[in-house]
């Protein structure tokens, strides 16, 4: 993979294609440990990426509360 491809922003639409079933709640946790979730911008990315995963708001809120991040979804 060329550095320019690193460089450049996820397509989420893409990625979620290749995510082997059954491994949303695992690929959704890895970027929401990585975030602060203090911005917009990683608020529409994780909401994005959980409509891309199938993940319902329920079961987003809840791999928030197992991992100690503030909710997603009210």
């Amino acid at each position: 993979m060329a550095r320019s491809e690193l460089e450049q922003p996820l397509n989420v639409d893409t990625f979620v294609r290749i995510v082997p079933s059954g491994l949303g709640n695992q690929v959704y946790a890895m970027p929401l440990m990585a975030l602060d979730l203090d911005s917009n911008p990683e608020a529409r990315y994780l909401h994005q990426l959980a409509q891309g995963l199938n993940l319902s708001p329920d079961r987003v809120n809840q791999v928030h509360k197992q991992l100690g991040a503030p909710l997603l979804y009210s």
